[in-house]
């Protein structure tokens, strides 16, 4: 979590040395958000309508429990988003719908329990037969994405600015896919037969993530 903090103060901090796109101008700036860290570039035809385009990554290592399994974890974040921005008023205020499209990934390897065992599909092996349990999860590679935002700075768009952006991205249901390798059952249908039934069980129960909520500066 630390790097996560010190990562988006890096990028706070630099978004402050670039103009975000202006009035009949083009801008580029740096952002921190939950699409990760990265950058973006745009184009402000007007008072009302603006264009822009961002790169985006990060990567997290973390642990965690799903479905009685405990996995260490690593999420690794890779998006490029496109944009329309309109201003209805011809100010600061905006609202945006476009394109991301998602790269990330997220995959996870399964710990045995204190007893040395996996309960799969709810049916219980153990770490020899299992061997090694992975986890990949995956969403839809092209989402639509609608948000609001403000700029914040000089009147004119121009020079020092800061934007906050707030929105959603609408992701798809998560796709998990789950492997064992190296066990003495990897092959075996019954072990196969858990895992299938398993992997229902985490889409299931990780459908709230179906909207990718964003918050970038």
């Amino acid at each position: 979590m630390h790097r996560v903090v010190r990562g988006a103060a890096v990028s706070a901090a630099l978004v402050l040395f670039a103009s975000p796109a202006a009035a009949g101008d083009f801008g580029a700036g740096a952002v921190a958000g939950t699409l990760g860290l990265g950058a973006e570039a745009g184009y402000r035809f007007n008072p009302y309508l603006g264009l822009r385009a961002g790169l985006y990554g990060f990567r997290y290592d973390t642990d965690g429990e799903q479905d009685g399994i405990d996995y260490d974890v690593e999420l690794e974040l890779a998006n490029a988003g496109a944009y329309v921005d309109w201003h209805p008023f011809g100010g600061g205020f905006r609202v945006s719908g476009g394109v991301v499209v998602n790269d990330n990934s997220l995959t996870g390897t399964g710990r045995p329990d204190s007893d040395g065992n996996y309960e799969i599909g709810g049916v219980t092996f153990t770490a020899a037969e299992v061997g090694t349990l992975r986890g990949e999860g995956s969403f839809d590679s092209a989402a639509p994405y609608l948000g609001l935002g403000w700029v914040f700075g000089a009147r004119d768009g121009r020079g020092l600015t800061v934007s906050l952006d707030a929105g959603v991205v609408f992701q798809g249901s998560l796709d998990v896919a789950l492997t064992s390798t190296g066990g003495s059952l990897s092959g075996d249908p019954d072990l196969q037969a858990a895992l299938a039934a398993e992997e229902a069980q985490l889409e299931d129960d990780i459908d709230e993530f179906d909207l990718y909520p964003v918050l970038a500066l």
